[in-house]
């Protein structure tokens, strides 16, 4: 078969194609772009589409006891699709990076997604423990700017009564004057992000 019948070929499949309406839709490229603490992804078909992480309120603070700001809270995360979401990993990155750790990230859990309050040893490793805070646990150990923090957690879809979660970070050392990137990364490989300036 000569190029030309090759050719003809292509344009009488694509023409039969476009006769039966079966073009694929699709996104030719991609972009994020952020508007006061809201990122807006395009060209991505994801389950992080359903997704929605907001800082409206972040909230930089010591645990009980202590003097260093080293626990965020405010960073809030809602599901608006009609199935669960999973959770797989979460990237936390800063500037500048004087080599701060961060040593823990959690949800809350209950209603509203509160921010809950770091105890006298900072936040409770046993969410399930009498007295324990309102969160769950995600991921903990000592990790440094940019790392992904591994673990599992279902968020599932936000109600009238219960919108949303919220995210809970813990550090090493004081982060004020930190600009702060928090991503969620879904089991799809999806990600959302918010930017936040301590």
């Amino acid at each position: 078969m000569t190029s030309v019948n090759v050719f003809l070929v292509i344009i009488c499949c694509a023409g039969i194609l476009l006769l039966a309406n079966a073009t694929p839709t699709g996104a030719w490229f991609s972009d994020t772009e952020v508007i006061e603490g809201i990122t807006i992804s395009t060209g991505s078909w994801g389950d992080a589409d359903n997704l929605v992480i907001t800082a409206d309120q972040a909230l930089l603070k010591p645990p009980a006891g202590r003097h260093a700001k080293t626990v965020l809270s405010g960073i809030t995360i809602s599901n608006t699709g009609s199935a669960p979401l999973e959770i797989t990993g979460i990237r936390i990155s800063w500037w500048p990076d004087d080599s701060e750790t961060i040593r823990q990230a959690a949800f809350t859990r209950g209603k509203g997604g509160e921010a809950p309050r770091a105890g006298p040893q900072g936040a409770d490793p046993d969410p399930g423990s009498p007295g324990g805070e309102g969160f769950t646990v995600f991921w903990s150990g000592e990790a440094a700017s940019g790392q992904v923090l591994e673990g599992r957690a279902l968020l599932d879809p936000s109600t009238h009564n219960d919108p949303a979660r919220g995210v809970l970070l813990s550090f090493d050392s004081n982060m004020e004057g930190k600009s702060l990137v928090c991503t969620l990364i879904l089991s799809d490989e999806s990600e959302k992000e918010v930017r936040v300036q301590l």
